[in-house]
């Protein structure tokens, strides 16, 4: 009987974006499984941003900020909020969902066209696009999936319901509705959605941490634009391929 040990740490997650903390769980759980490591992943919540944690990964328990009150940090817990992570592209993420939903339809592929706060004239940072551009992409998406032998069915989430008419009205492809009457928040359902594509994830905008952790999450290609070089993409190592 062999029993593993492992080495106990701690990790104070930010309390932003669903998805920025799946990224800092992403680099933590490789982390972990390389040094032999169990980790505290303390799920953050702000008053701009509570989400619970909907998601779990091997080498990690995730505790809410309240249950993590009764664990008492103490001086011979490492913590790792000083450690520097690198990703290695190709470690394989090991998570599920902590939800059960009854999922029995396909698509070979989802577009997810990030607009509202994303798009911002005035914001000069790569992360952030404009109206023009976004539409541009879309035409560019349209085009590669219409084009593409690959692509039989489609699906769509978006944080603006009004490109799912303009999209769906122009691609020749079978598009598959997604059902949202579960009792699971919409962007754990979104998020959800995004991995569960059979071929690939096309990230129609020039930024999305949701669309790129979810690729890796799925082990994926991230369909996306030349423009995106220029966002923080880069940095995630994500399996990308450009249609423009």
């Amino acid at each position: 009987l062999i029993i593993m040990s492992y080495n106990k740490v701690y990790f104070s997650g930010r309390p932003d974006g669903i998805v920025n903390r799946i990224e800092q769980l992403i680099l933590i759980q490789e982390y972990c499984v390389e040094n032999n490591l169990q980790c505290n992943y303390i799920w953050n919540n702000s008053n701009f941003r509570n989400y619970l944690p909907l998601i779990s990964f091997d080498n990690i328990e995730i505790m809410n900020t309240k249950n993590s009150n009764n664990i008492q940090i103490s001086n011979n817990i490492q913590s790792l909020n000083g450690i520097k992570f690198n990703r290695t592209k190709d470690f394989g993420i090991r998570y599920k969902f902590d939800f059960n939903i009854d999922f029995n339809i396909e698509y070979d592929t989802i577009i997810h066209v990030r607009a509202t706060d994303r798009l911002n004239p005035n914001m000069k940072h790569g992360d952030f696009s404009i109206v023009n551009e976004l539409n541009i992409f879309i035409e560019k998406m349209i085009t590669y999936v219409n084009n593409s032998s690959e692509i039989n069915t489609y699906t769509i989430i978006t944080d603006d319901n009004k490109y799912i008419d303009t999209i769906k009205n122009r691609i020749n492809k079978k598009f598959v509705t997604l059902s949202y009457e579960y009792n699971i928040p919409n962007e754990w359902l979104d998020y959800y959605y995004l991995t569960k594509s059979n071929k690939n994830i096309i990230m129609c905008c020039k930024f999305s941490s949701y669309s790129i952790t979810a690729s890796i999450l799925a082990n994926k290609p991230l369909l996306c634009f030349k423009q995106s070089l220029d966002s923080n993409l880069p940095r995630y190592k994500a399996k990308i391929q450009f249609i423009d």
